[in-house]
């Protein structure tokens, strides 16, 4: 900074050396050539006194713009000028005026070299002083010269004294208040040390409380989402703890499938919730599919994409989440159309796949915290299934008939008044049908009874496939005997599904160690309120109808009140 300031000063200081020397040049040249008493070898005298310090300051100038070049130089020129000044005396006599300018700009640079020695980097001795004031004295008193004869030595001597003690004055003076300026420049210097220094603790500080505020800043980011995080796991957790509930509170597994669903649905707000179970999971016969969807989209597509995802965890045997949307081939497009966010995860019971449950959100952030509640939530799921198919189980057990599968003559007892009230009450028909196996005696004498117990099973089979078939209810009534109950099925229709039975019985081969039995029966029918007008008889009548055919001609089909006699 001082450098840039020393060189601003002397750029400053040339501009200004060279107008003086300009006004001393134009002064001798009008001196001249007004006949002021200067003749040409004094102007011409003078004026290569001005040209060469002139040149002298252009030829620094041009190869140094830095102060340090000045170090001493200044104080050659002003000797030169001094020693230009006093041989001009024996010379010629210059116009008082212009003298006069020549001596004060010898004065001015003896002050600059005294006042600015900083500046132009002088260290001047007194005896350097003595000798610039006695040239100085010197130029200024032997223009006059003849006014003062003899005198003239001591004048000059006087006279240099004086400006000796000038000079002595203003360097003390300028030492002074070098001094001074160095003690208040020291003391700023030190006291802005100080404020850099406090400045510098209180950026320092600064930086701090301003790290401190984006910790807490951070920290206060983090306590939101640990806050929101922690409202969601609550709120996970507390639909986990309803939907447990739930499941404790009945054996319906398609019931507890979907209040599942709907629990997830509300608390994810979800587009697409499915869940898939396999048949023979839980005593059911066919796939359970239950499914939520925002908007109309078809649940018979829905169901086939899921049962292509669950025969793909099928085939590859992965416990991991199946993310959809991340498949680019489009593999399953109807479920790729319904969100970004679409992720499948396996059901597992210990090691067997038993279902799949498929999600869906429009939301990137859809699965943000991961899977674990979707599995947590199958896993509930799995134990409530576990639990319902054991009662089931049981209660199966305890419906149906140990050896055939079918419904028991118990069950039958509790469920049979039921349908005659409804039949009753509601106007509707209720068609019983009964078998009994023609021979069942020979079978058994001639094969052995455990051929007599395949026997009864087939026929069981062909009583539970055509029941289910048409909506009927399939019972081993005791021994050979069987019924099948239809309800709301007028005559004629049950009609025809016992001769459908009584030929899938009779083209039916049973293959018993190396034996093919083939075996037929007798199937009375009877209706209410076709052929029986008081519900309570139309088992009877049923029976009586088929002991009929038995007692005329067995392997009969015959029709209460048609085509036998009481």
């Amino acid at each position: 900074m001082l450098t840039i300031l020393k060189n601003a000063y002397l750029e400053s200081s040339r501009k200004f050396h060279r107008i003086i020397l300009a006004i001393l040049a134009a002064s001798v040249v009008f001196s001249y050539l007004f006949d002021e008493g200067t003749d040409l070898k004094t102007m011409i005298f003078y004026l290569v006194l001005v040209i060469g310090c002139f040149a002298f300051d252009l030829f620094y100038n041009r190869y140094s713009q830095r102060a340090e070049y000045y170090s001493g130089i200044y104080v050659y020129k002003v000797f030169i000028y001094l020693g230009g000044l006093i041989g001009g005396c024996f010379l010629g006599v210059l116009p008082i005026p212009v003298l006069a300018m020549f001596i004060i700009y010898a004065i001015l640079m003896i002050c600059e070299s005294v006042l600015l020695n900083d500046v132009y980097d002088i260290m001047l001795t007194y005896r350097d002083y003595f000798f610039l004031t006695t040239m100085l004295a010197l130029a200024m008193i032997l223009p006059f010269r003849g006014m003062f004869d003899k005198a003239i030595a001591i004048l000059i001597l006087l006279a240099g004294v004086f400006l000796f003690m000038v000079v002595h004055l203003l360097r003390q003076i300028t030492i002074q208040s070098m001094m001074y300026m160095d003690r208040q420049y020291t003391n700023i210097f030190f006291k802005n040390l100080d404020v850099e220094e406090e400045n510098s603790g209180l950026v320092e500080m600064q930086n701090r409380l301003e790290e401190v505020n984006e910790t807490i800043n951070y920290q206060r980011v983090q306590l939101n989402d640990a806050l929101s995080d922690l409202k969601k796991r609550s709120a996970e957790t507390h639909a986990l703890i309803e939907v447990t509930s739930h499941f404790t509170s009945t054996f319906d597994l398609v019931e507890s499938l979907e209040f599942m669903i709907q629990k997830l649905v509300d608390l994810k707000d979800a587009n697409i919730c499915c869940f898939l179970i396999d048949k023979n999971v839980c005593l059911n016969e066919e796939i359970i599919f239950e499914s939520y969807t925002d908007k109309n989209y078809g649940r018979e597509r829905l169901k086939k994409e899921t049962v292509q995802i669950f025969e793909e965890f099928k085939k590859s045997g992965s416990r991991d989440p199946l993310v959809i949307c991340d498949n680019y081939d489009q593999y399953l497009p109807y479920f790729e159309r319904r969100g970004c966010c679409i992720t499948a995860l396996p059901a597992y019971e210990q090691d067997t796949l038993y279902g799949v449950m498929v999600i869906a959100g429009e939301r990137y952030d859809f699965f943000y915290g991961g899977y674990d509640f979707y599995k947590t939530t199958i896993g509930d799921f799995t134990t409530a299934m576990i639990k319902d198919r054991l009662y089931l189980t049981t209660e199966d057990m305890a419906k149906k008939d140990g050896l055939t599968k079918i419904y028991n003559r118990i069950y039958f007892n509790q469920v049979y008044p039921d349908m005659l009230k409804e039949a009753q009450e509601n106007g509707g028909t209720i068609s019983v049908l009964m078998l009994d196996i023609d021979h069942f005696k020979n079978v058994n004498d001639t094969y052995g009874h455990l051929a007599g117990d395949e026997a009864i099973r087939s026929v069981a089979r062909s009583d539970w496939e055509v029941a289910k078939k048409h909506g009927g209810m399939a019972v081993r009534f005791g021994g050979e005997e069987f019924l099948l109950i239809l309800q709301n099925t007028p005559l004629e229709k049950a009609r025809e599904i016992a001769a459908e039975l009584h030929e899938k019985i009779r083209t039916t081969t049973i293959y018993f160690e190396d034996y093919e039995i083939n075996i037929n029966t007798s199937l009375g029918v009877a209706n209410y309120p076709t052929t029986v007008q008081d519900p309570q008889l139309t088992l009877d009548r049923s029976d009586k109808a088929m002991y009929y055919g038995k007692t005329h001609g067995r392997g009969r089909i015959i029709v209460d009140t048609v085509d036998n006699v009481d």
